[in-house]
């Protein structure tokens, strides 16, 4: 089985395409997979989009470091109810934001919420639970352990080997097509697709 682990920052267009790139590897490897999706917060990751093209609506450190919290808060309380809840909450957030421009508030993460079809009662409650903030910590916890300091980043594990494993920063289809071609990589005999052609076309 393969442990996978996508650290990414709470909105951005890299790291949106980060996540479309790593689904479509999880749903069409052969090997079963752990996936998690992890939102990274530090002074580093704010300061960069702060100072980016794409941000066009903060102008102030605290205030985008707080949404960008809140983000991360509701799509932990998304993903208590389930991961493809929560993995559905977060595509749509980022594209709202991302895309749209839409600056983040609660009565946006609200609305996001019943599109996702979650049940709102037990989202309004989680959201901002200790439960939710103590999930973050954990997360934050784990990418020091793994020695992550760049948003997007991939860290994959093959449980059924030696249980080998890779960093992958600035993670993206190129260098995933690398990992699972290089024969020199300690993961690319762990990969393999029955259909790679149709169902993978960026592995082949």
């Amino acid at each position: 089985m393969l442990d996978v682990y996508l650290f990414v920052t709470p909105w951005g267009e890299q790291c949106m395409q980060s996540e479309k790139v790593m689904m479509d590897f999880v749903h069409n490897v052969d090997q079963k997979v752990s996936f998690q999706i992890i939102p990274m917060l530090n002074m580093q990751i704010v300061q960069n989009y702060l100072h980016s093209e794409a941000n066009t609506s903060y102008q102030s450190y605290n205030e985008l470091s707080e949404d960008m919290y809140h983000v991360i808060l509701d799509y932990k309380a998304a993903l208590f109810q389930c991961k493809r809840h929560g993995r559905n909450f977060l595509k749509l957030i980022q594209k709202e934001i991302t895309t749209k421009n839409i600056r983040y508030s609660k009565n946006l993460g609200t609305k996001i919420g019943q599109i996702a079809n979650l049940d709102m009662e037990m989202f309004e409650a989680d959201r901002r639970s200790q439960l939710a903030q103590d999930s973050f910590k954990a997360d934050q916890q784990t990418a020091s352990e793994m020695n992550v300091l760049v948003s997007p980043s991939a860290v994959i594990f093959n449980d059924d080997g030696d249980d080998c494993g890779i960093l992958v920063e600035d993670f993206n289809d190129s260098i995933l097509q690398q990992i699972c071609q290089d024969t020199e990589c300690p993961l690319a005999d762990s990969i393999s697709f029955s259909h790679a052609s149709i169902a993978f076309p960026h592995v082949l």
